[in-house]
């Protein structure tokens, strides 16, 4: 009785654990706003409701039922338990650089967390919009590519044995180069269709793996081109926005930047931490201010342009202005570039469908002068 009792009591405990996974991540979407709405609260009710009391409002509004009454609820408890530190109340539920962000700002006091949570809210959202600039390319991509390879497979499956059933009379030696040269390439498809079906998804997951898990000297070389060049933006962007965030007190040094930097670490991708480590180094190495960013994340342009506001402005009103100006490229011209990109990878398969398309066409004008030999021949 009682292992039916501990069994029950454990497959009840994975299914709460396997829901409050779920409710994290499909929150994890709202979080900007969540940030915001926090921030605008707690600044206007000038600490007539703690943070606790919001938690337990909404627990009670929007219920057990949906995801934040459920989330709300975990949190109300944790916090208590935590000590009041959000760091440990929100640890298994946001990302851990930004609450790594959010412990930083917590330890200046309520003015600095409140500061913290709205410019946190401002990054995600630009973080976002960028975001959607790669995926939408991608996707068009895949889309296309798609559509590609399934009419490559109607060639041995469908068109191909239509046309040689409208010309089933006509003998093979009669065919011509091109019908031959047709009918190689669907012996080809039918024969190794699985391998190019595997080959295909693999290198797009190959491609979406490199994107977050890669590093080193051949990644970076890969961070001036195509995809890789659209990442580079949009993480450069976040990573800048939230580096201006850990650096938005005054008279900041080498010392609090290599803190911010090291900050950033934990949750960061490979690929982000691979730039970071090298930054540390530059640092470690005596290297100071702007010079430290000088690791091939920036364009050279938005490089100079991040040093001189640097030196006329300082260290956090440097990352501020040169990160609204990475903004500007990002959401304008990595757009345009992303643009052309998509548009042309829908070309070339355009251009692929076309040329297979006029291929059958001349197979027809072919086995039509082929049939027309034959019954000369008879």
């Amino acid at each position: 009785m009682s292992a039916v009792i501990v069994k029950r009591s454990a497959r009840t405990q994975w299914l709460q654990s396997l829901q409050h996974r779920t409710d994290c991540r499909r929150f994890a979407a709202v979080r900007a706003d969540y940030y915001d709405y926090l921030a605008a609260l707690l600044q206007g009710m000038q600490g007539a409701r703690t943070i606790k009391e919001v938690f337990e409002l909404d627990a009670r509004r929007y219920g057990f039922r949906s995801v934040r009454g459920r989330l709300s609820r975990r949190w109300a408890h944790t916090y208590q338990a935590a000590g009041g530190d959000l760091y440990s109340t929100w640890l298994d539920s946001f990302p851990s650089g930004e609450l790594g962000l959010l412990r930083a700002a917590q330890a200046f006091g309520g003015v600095a967390l409140l500061r913290a949570l709205g410019e946190l809210a401002g990054a995600l959202r630009l973080a976002d919009q960028a975001r959607h600039i790669l995926t939408s390319t991608l996707w068009a991509a895949a889309m296309a590519l798609i559509l590609l390879f399934l009419m490559l497979l109607a060639v041995p499956g469908f068109t191909l044995p239509s046309l040689l059933d409208t010309f089933d009379v006509v003998p093979a030696e009669y065919y011509g180069r091109l019908t031959i040269l047709l009918l190689r390439f669907a012996d080809v498809i039918q024969a190794h269709w699985l391998f190019i079906s595997a080959l295909f998804l693999g290198g797009a997951f190959l491609l979406l793996w490199s994107l977050p898990n890669t590093g080193g000297r051949l990644r970076h070389q890969l961070d001036r081109y195509a995809f890789w060049r659209l990442y580079r933006y949009i993480h450069a962007l976040r990573f800048l926005s939230m580096l201006a965030i850990l650096l938005s007190r005054d008279e900041v040094g080498s010392t609090q930047l290599r803190a911010a930097l090291a900050m950033q670490k934990p949750g960061a991708s490979r690929w982000l931490a691979s730039y970071i480590d090298l930054m540390l180094d530059r640092i470690d190495s005596g290297i100071a201010g702007a010079a430290s960013f000088d690791v091939g994340l920036l364009d050279r342009a938005h490089f100079w342009f991040l040093a001189d506001m640097m030196m006329a402005r300082g260290l956090h009103a440097g990352l501020v202005l040169g990160t609204e100006r990475l903004r500007g490229h990002v959401l304008g011209a990595t757009a345009r570039q992303a643009a052309v990109l998509r548009w042309c990878l829908l070309l070339s398969c355009l251009a692929g469908l076309l040329s297979l398309g006029l291929w059958h066409y001349a197979v027809i004008d072919e086995l039509r002068r082929s049939l027309m030999l034959f019954y000369a021949s008879q």
